[in-house]
């Protein structure tokens, strides 16, 4: 499964956000959402968001920068350019991310589908994905929240058509 979160249309999909000016010459430091991190700057050219307002930028070089990747974007060459982007979103459209392997999934592509255990008992709907040490977990929200274990031996199955999928949980969980 692969990290990445999705907006709300649906078409684009956040890949990480930009932080702090890296050095004096525009680079920035870029949260990636991405595993591993440094494939957020496999992409050529991000949508950068802040509000309402979207430009799109290329990414010129990246370098790793400690847990971070530092990234050079076309039209920012200084630092007070890149200060101005922090903050922002990075997104790509959700048809640039590469095809998924039978049997895995974007967790954006698990966002909304509803949930149920295999007796076809409702859980709640997928609300969103936590990012946790051991394994994600999916956060479900329906007559209360539920907080269930990404892994393979809970997920039994996936029908994105469908818009559900079926999980190995019992409903008192």
């Amino acid at each position: 499964m692969n990290p990445a979160r999705p907006d709300n249309d649906g078409r684009a999909v956040v890949l990480g956000r930009i932080g702090a000016p890296f050095g004096v010459q525009g680079w920035v430091k870029v949260n990636s959402y991405t595993d591993p991190p440094e494939g957020v700057a496999s992409y050529s050219s991000w949508e950068i968001v802040r509000g309402g307002h979207a430009e799109r930028r290329a990414v010129l070089e990246w370098k790793l920068a400690g847990r971070a990747v530092a990234v050079r974007l076309e039209g920012v060459g200084s630092r007070e350019a890149a200060q101005a982007l922090t903050g922002c979103e990075v997104r790509v459209d959700r048809s640039e991310l590469p095809p998924t392997a039978p049997g895995e999934y974007y967790w954006h592509d698990l966002v909304g589908l509803e949930a149920s255990s295999p007796d076809g008992t409702p859980l709640g709907r997928v609300d969103g994905v936590l990012e946790l040490p051991a394994h994600p977990v999916l956060v479900l929200r329906g007559e209360r929240e539920r907080l269930v274990p990404l892994v393979r031996e809970r997920l039994l199955a996936v029908d994105l058509e469908a818009g559900r999928l079926t999980l190995d949980w019992h409903p008192d969980d």
